[in-house]
């Protein structure tokens, strides 16, 4: 069951956030955070950097809604410089594979670290498990920087 979740997730992404076009699209915002499917408490962590503010989802989990919803007014001011840091040193290693999926994100309840530019004409996005051996080496520290990231950022 869990699989299909998981699957269903992946591939309702996948409809969401295509774009006929194969060039990066402009960004309007950055995206990232942490998601698990099965967890208690709050299990899904996401920040939409957009306009020069920072918005926190307004869910607990995947369960609650298709799609990903943000807090109508955003974050103090003093939490725009760390998602800032994390957009601009976002590593030319992912760029070169949007819609990647590396290791397998949540497939042990580890949950997953999410990723996407967006903008209206689409989506590029990218899913990572949590575990650091499954990262390639041109990635670590950065995946290290947005755990983090994740862990200072206010979420309620």
């Amino acid at each position: 069951m869990r699989r299909i979740y998981i699957s269903s997730l992946l591939i309702l992404s996948l409809f969401l956030g295509c774009s006929q076009e194969d060039e990066a699209p402009q960004k309007d915002a950055f995206i990232f955070g942490w998601w698990s499917a099965f967890c208690t408490g709050n299990c899904i962590k996401i920040y939409k950097l957009e306009n020069g503010k920072l918005y926190a989802d307004n869910l607990n989990s995947f369960r609650e809604a298709a799609l990903i919803t943000y807090q109508a007014d955003p974050l103090d001011a003093q939490w725009v410089s760390i998602a800032q840091n994390l957009e601009n040193n976002f590593p030319q290693y992912l760029r070169n594979d949007p819609f990647a999926v590396i290791g397998c994100p949540d497939c042990d309840d580890q949950g997953a670290i999410y990723f996407a530019f967006e903008n209206e004409t689409g989506a590029l996005y990218w899913q990572v498990d949590t575990d650091p051996g499954t990262w390639p080496e041109e990635i670590k520290p950065y995946m290290e920087s947005v755990l983090q990231a994740i862990d200072q950022l206010p979420q309620d």
